[in-house]
């Protein structure tokens, strides 16, 4: 995100196998049946809400659509906001004023970088004089690996000290302070152009290009579970929640699983909008949804932001019907559009359209007529991930759109859109 200021893994990797062979089994939304898509909890009891093992406990979000709040800094009115959402990414404002709202439990985190020094006024003279060997360079062995288009000190994360630091530096004040979590912004696998680092004056290399090597991606996961630990054991507790996309890993993968169970929730900048690049389709579509799955299911939340390609009702649909799909016990939703990203950071995007009335979902999603529904008491969820334009026949049943507008017995579904109906009937 641009910013201008215990698990068993091998019962883990077995269950998501079991989930993957399922969605394959399904037909992946061909027209060939209209099969029940496994892995998703909606089909058991709407009781069934864990809150794992961390500090963190998220406002359970089954019934409805749960906005969240990415930035405060632009905000007029705290109370206001706090009453229509289920957590802040980075809280600027006042934490006392969001616990006298009437929303005092919403989830409040504290935004710090994951891997570098997040004062960008200490250079490289600074870092030379306080801990030369903290620094993290490029290949080319003099400059330092910094993230993207940032000037902050790109740090070593493998470095227990580096962690006790960050730890003393942000969390403890955060802790001291009431939040419930940390934001860990920019959390990634793969690695970001770091080579090595200067221990005692002699290079020593860490990784072997600096992109893609697999100690990158073990120091990634080992870093979040040091962090997570030591936040958990401050005397306020802290969750951990990153800015992490899985950018299309194998669903199985290890270090994708090291990662879901070594945090307390996922903020994901570029769900189903491929942060801003276009909207998912096919498989990868269908992946996402599992994702979010998943990671509610170990009791961690998933807060998704989606950049709408267009800034019109098309685009609010497929975020609202894509973010339906997978909703469980713990996600919540930011649209914004992408143009506007950078620009509406901070400010309430709270929509009226998130307070329809569609209620809790009565089974899992389906794939269905080349597309994939999910329905909720109140309402359905339609996606056509496709490259195709699907005439698609609803249930019997009389259907409004989110405005009141009747809709007929059929509805065009275009390439890559989605569609959320309501119903006076409950459907469940």
């Amino acid at each position: 995100m641009f910013r201008l200021t215990p698990h068993n893994r091998a019962t883990t990797i077995l269950l998501f196998n079991i989930i993957l062979f399922a969605l394959v089994s399904c037909g992946g939304g061909s027209n060939s049946s209209d099969s029940l898509i496994a892995g998703s909890t909606a089909s058991s009891n709407s009781s069934n809400n864990s809150n794992g093992a961390g500090p963190v406990v998220w406002e359970d979000t089954y019934n409805g659509i749960h906005y969240f709040q990415t930035f405060d800094s632009q905000i007029q009115n705290v109370s206001l906001t706090a009453s229509h959402s289920v957590f802040v990414w980075g809280v600027e404002q006042s934490v006392s004023a969001y616990r006298a709202s009437s929303n005092p439990k919403i989830t409040l985190s504290y935004y710090v970088p994951w891997a570098y020094d997040p004062d960008a006024t200490h250079d490289l003279s600074y870092w030379k004089n306080f801990h030369p060997d903290w620094v993290l360079y490029k290949c080319d062995k003099v400059t330092p690996a910094y993230f993207s288009t940032t000037l902050n000190m790109p740090l070593d994360i493998s470095n227990p000290d580096v962690i006790a630091w960050q730890v003393q530096n942000a969390a403890t004040q955060a802790s001291s302070q009431g939040y419930d979590a940390i934001a860990a912004d920019e959390y990634s696998l793969g690695g970001w152009g770091g080579c090595g680092i200067y221990k005692n004056g002699q290079w020593k290399q860490l990784y072997t290009s600096g992109y893609d090597d697999p100690q990158s991606d073990k120091d990634a996961v080992a870093w979040a579970s040091a962090y997570r630990k030591q936040i958990h054991a401050l005397p306020h507790p802290l969750g951990l929640i990153p800015n992490f996309q899985y950018d299309g890993r194998p669903l199985n993968d290890p270090t994708l699983l090291g990662v879901v169970a070594n945090v307390d929730g996922i903020l994901d900048e570029c769900s189903f909008t491929g942060c801003g690049s276009g909207n998912l389709s096919g498989q990868n579509w269908l992946n996402m949804v599992t994702f979010i799955e998943y990671v509610q299911q170990q009791g961690k939340a998933y807060m998704a932001i989606n950049q709408a390609m267009t800034n019109d009702n098309a685009g609010l649909q497929w975020g609202l019907a894509s973010y339906l799909m997978g909703k469980e016990h713990a996600a919540g939703l930011y649209l914004v559009s992408a143009k506007q990203y950078q620009q509406l950071a901070g400010s309430d995007l709270w929509r009226s359209e998130y307070s329809a009335p569609i209620g809790t979902p009565c089974s899992a999603m389906q794939a269905t007529q080349g597309a994939y529904m999910r329905v909720y008491q109140g309402g359905l969820a339609i996606v056509n991930p496709s490259a195709n334009s699907i005439n698609f026949l609803l249930p019997s049943g009389v259907y409004t759109d989110l405005y009141g507008v009747a809709i007929g017995a059929s509805v065009t579904l275009n390439p890559s859109s989605g569609l959320v109906l309501l119903t006076s009937k409950q459907q469940c």
